[in-house]
């Protein structure tokens, strides 16, 4: 594997990876130290997803072939309360962790010299993403909800002072409400849903930004309805904006518009 593919090994997609650790629980199962010890029969695999792990069977994970590994995807483990083995694995390339209801914090990640990619989704004890500011090579990071809209995170401040430059925030709320910080970050591709910003809030940011590319470029977003047989379309605006409807208030849309990018080359010029 010499390039670790994001979207995939954030999926649960079995092909996707060379070793299938999955139980068949919906909340994940249990898997056991001797399905863990099936492992050292391929010693070749460098990508692994797994669920049904506790704290115990999550350390012997890590002691006895973490370091075989380049992606893990770690699928519905929610009773791991410490990440700390992690801190361990320098080939380690990506992790993506879905669902626990454990772990209050990071791991220390100043020797993993390999991670450029972290994703973690619906840790709902996890507030700070303080660790982020040790990863020496990290440049992707993900974090928020894939299921449920309660997590959140106390501040993006850590962001400034990491080598981060995606960055996907999908959670609840951000507590200090301060998003304009990542313009003081190495962040060039942003993800965030533009429903968290009024039209002024959301210019300032992409304004602050040179070149700022991802979803939080467009300020409007899609979705459709069927109804009685009817596909209606709509375009979902900032926050405060009512939403339209996609085939008839085109002229609106373009009103609005013109009236964000106009915002948007206002606070260029003034930065």
């Amino acid at each position: 594997m010499e390039q670790v593919n994001l979207s995939n090994f954030e999926s649960s997609n079995r092909s996707l990876f060379d070793l299938y650790i999955v139980q068949n629980e919906i909340g994940g199962g249990v898997t056991t130290i001797e399905e863990l010890e099936r492992i050292g029969e391929y010693p070749d695999a460098k990508s692994l997803i797994i669920s049904g792990l506790n704290q115990e069977t999550f350390e012997y994970l890590i002691e006895h072939f973490g370091n075989q590994f380049e992606a893990i995807s770690f699928w519905k483990n929610k009773m791991v309360c410490d990440l700390s083995p992690l801190g361990d694995l320098r080939n380690l390339k990506y992790v993506h962790y879905f669902f626990n209801q454990r772990a209050e914090k990071l791991w220390n990640m100043k020797r993993n010299e390999g991670l450029t990619g972290l994703a973690i989704y619906d840790f709902s004890r996890l507030h700070s993403i303080e660790a982020v500011t040790d990863a020496p090579n990290l440049k992707y990071f993900s974090i928020g909800n894939k299921v449920w809209s309660k997590m959140d995170i106390e501040s993006l401040k850590p962001l400034v002072h990491s080598n981060i430059e995606h960055f996907a925030w999908s959670g609840n709320k951000i507590l200090d409400n301060d998003y304009l910080c990542i313009a003081q970050s190495q962040i060039r591709e942003l993800d965030m849903s533009i429903a968290r910003f009024k039209m002024d809030e959301l210019a300032r940011l992409v304004a602050s930004i040179p070149d700022l590319k991802g979803t939080i470029t467009k300020p409007y977003t899609e979705g459709s309805v069927t109804e009685y047989g009817t596909r209606t379309t709509w375009y979902f605006l900032c926050k405060g904006k009512r939403k339209l409807i996609k085939g008839k208030d085109e002229a609106k849309l373009e009103k609005y518009l013109t009236q964000y990018y106009d915002l948007v080359a206002k606070y260029r010029a003034e930065a």
